[in-house]
């Protein structure tokens, strides 16, 4: 099992995955065996730790530790950190890990750093999701549906449920 630890940014670490609200893409790139992060054999993330802040000085100790707690064996710079080159110093960073702690910095999780920063956000939509959209599409039609059944059967004592109502159109 090769041990990663993943040091994400911290604006991001707040706001969570661009495009997810969430730190998931890290993990869908392990799942899926996705990205350069998935492409590591028997990747296991077990560290996943927020850079302070710009410009990210505390990203060699923040490796040292990861190491000492965890025994992380590989370090990942998230896709989040290149996304429109959000974070200028991440290769320094890296190179600095890498030379100080001999041991190796992936850069990107789900797409690869030089790809990721023509982007601005990463949104996955699995084809079960509706989009929001045909969320509020949804939601209108049985907003309507309710209304419908509610004056149909407009005496209280009569009401019908909405699921007899449906059922009987």
């Amino acid at each position: 099992m090769l041990r990663v630890g993943i040091i994400t940014c911290g604006d991001y670490w707040k706001k969570g995955c661009p495009g997810h609200q969430a730190h998931v893409l890290c993990f869908l790139a392990v799942e899926k065996k996705e990205g350069p992060l998935g492409g590591l054999p028997g990747a296991k993330i077990v560290s996943f730790e927020p850079c302070p802040g710009c410009p990210g000085d505390a990203r060699l100790e923040i490796a040292r530790r990861m190491i000492r707690r965890e025994k992380v064996d590989c370090f990942v710079f998230p896709t989040c950190m290149f996304l429109t080159n959000h974070c200028p110093t991440a290769k320094a960073a890296a190179k600095t890990i890498e030379k100080e702690l001999g041991r190796p910095v992936l850069l990107g999780s789900y797409l690869e750093a030089e790809e990721a920063r023509r982007y601005s956000t990463v949104i996955l939509k699995p084809d079960h999701v509706p989009s929001l959209n045909e969320c509020r599409r949804l939601l209108l039609n049985l907003n309507y549906l309710r209304l419908l059944c509610e004056r149909k059967t407009a005496p209280a004592s009569d009401k019908m449920s909405l699921t007899s109502f449906l059922k009987a159109i």
